[in-house]
């Protein structure tokens, strides 16, 4: 698959082979699965994840939709969720420094 799409790295072509088991298995690769196998492997130890996806890495939604603006923004529930999720987003090059030292999860 790797000679396929020669202009991606290497390096994310470690190891295209699957393995005979994994403790979670995510269908799809989009924001929310890749976040999702993220925070299983830095807030939960979990690494042996697949994460599974029919077209490219994040290539959906959150390619599209940088530039939205919405009308629930103003309401007081999706607020809060919306503050939580800033709050995420700007704590996430902390989490990589702290991570970037520890060996990486096997492909």
């Amino acid at each position: 698959m790797a000679e396929m799409l020669p202009e991606h790295p290497d390096f994310l072509w470690s190891n295209p082979e699957p393995k005979r088991s994994y403790d979670v298995v995510i269908v799809g690769g989009g924001g929310h699965g890749l976040a999702t196998a993220y925070y299983l492997a830095a807030h939960h130890g979990i690494t042996n994840v697949a994460v599974v996806e029919r077209g490219w890495l994040a290539g959906g939604n959150m390619a599209r939709n940088t530039a939205i603006i919405r009308s629930n923004y103003l309401w007081d529930e999706s607020a809060a969720i919306y503050e939580q999720s800033l709050k995420l987003w700007e704590q996430l090059p902390d989490d990589w420094t702290m991570t970037s030292s520890s060996p990486s999860a096997e492909c």
